[in-house]
Formats: C-alpha cells, structure tokens, sequence
C-alpha cells in the first residue's frame, strides 16, 4: 500500500499474516486480514489478533490476541455527515479496563476506520459473525 492509498483512505485486505506470523501456532490459518492505514486486524481459525501501531515513527507495535471462546459480539457505527470515519467493536471477555472510579469491565475491542473505507469494514463485521459468533 503506497503513501497515496494511505491518505485516500484505501484498506488492504489479504490472507497473509505478515506481522503474525511468529505467533501462529500449528494448524492456525489466516483467514483475512484487513490494514486501516496503520493498525490492522487478523482473524484466524483461533481468533483475532489486534495490531495498534503506535508512536510518531511506527517502530512500536502492540500485538492483542483473542480467543474464539472470548469473542461474544461485534457492532458498527456508520459515520454520519460531518463524520470522518466508522468505528467497529468487538466485544470480548479479558480486555480488562478501568472505570474512573476503579470498577474493572471488559472493554471492547475498538477501532476507527476512514469513512471511504467503509465497505472493508463491514466485512470485517461479516468475517467476525461468520466464523466467531455464528458457528
């Protein structure tokens, strides 16, 4: 994906697990992956593994995988006019949080998406029922 494609707000969706790879265990396949210009997210046969690029430079990468067993919904935000992007979430069990008054909660698994990227992240949504939610 070139530095235009970035901008202009065009998703990578592929079968390859690039950044993964050292953390697939035997039989686990890629199912998709799908790059929102920096963090991305994989589905597997075992689950989804949540890529946050952070930093100015990029160089630091935070890696989250969750189980099948602890994917339990998935919601989609559509933008509205002024809006610049869509946001998906994924409810799971053990993304512990804080509330500000210290009572723990399982955070959903969110992310923002550009609004041209829409269509990519509504098949997320349609990969995340079909092999997680809807077995």
């Amino acid at each position: 994906m070139g530095l235009y494609d970035k901008l202009t707000g065009k998703a990578t969706m592929s079968t390859d697990g690039g950044i993964i790879e050292e953390f697939l265990i035997e039989n686990e396949e890629v199912i998709a992956s799908y790059k929102f210009i920096r963090d991305s997210i994989i589905l597997t046969t075992c689950g989804i593994y949540m890529i946050d690029v952070q930093g100015i430079s990029g160089k630091k990468v935070e890696t989250k995988f969750f189980p099948s067993k602890n994917i339990k919904s998935v919601s989609f935000e559509t933008a509205g006019t002024l809006d610049m992007d869509v946001d998906i979430k994924i409810g799971v069990e053990g993304n512990t949080a804080f509330t500000a008054n210290g009572v723990p909660f399982n955070a959903p698994i969110s992310f923002k998406v550009p609004k041209a990227q829409s269509q990519q992240a509504k098949e997320v949504i349609s990969q995340v029922k079909k092999y997680y939610l809807c077995k």
